[in-house]
């Protein structure tokens, strides 16, 4: 959501029908539900239980899908290179 160009934010604005400090608070408020540990069926609950308009839930499902993908290519990652240390040593010894 941080990398998109001017143009594509303001498209977004405009089918949101918002602000751009609408956006923001929209954002904090996606991101704080998301933070939590919790699957991804409990937070899209909390999202339809704020009472967001299905643009909006739609865009928190987005920033939903897009955190939870960097978590899980971050843990994949993690253990990859755990692997390869694991395998060097063993190789080394």
């Amino acid at each position: 959501m941080d990398n998109i160009s001017k143009y594509e934010k303001e498209k977004l604005l405009q089918i949101l029908e918002c602000s751009e400090k609408e956006l923001d608070v929209l954002k904090e408020k996606a991101i704080k539900l998301i933070d939590g540990d919790c699957n991804f069926c409990d937070i899209f609950l909390k999202i339809l239980q704020q009472g967001y308009n299905i643009r909006e839930a739609t865009l928190s499902a987005i920033l939903l899908g897009e955190k939870m993908g960097y978590k899980r290519a971050e843990i994949e990652m993690e253990e990859e290179i755990k692997n390869k240390l694991y395998r060097a040593f063993k190789n080394a010894q």
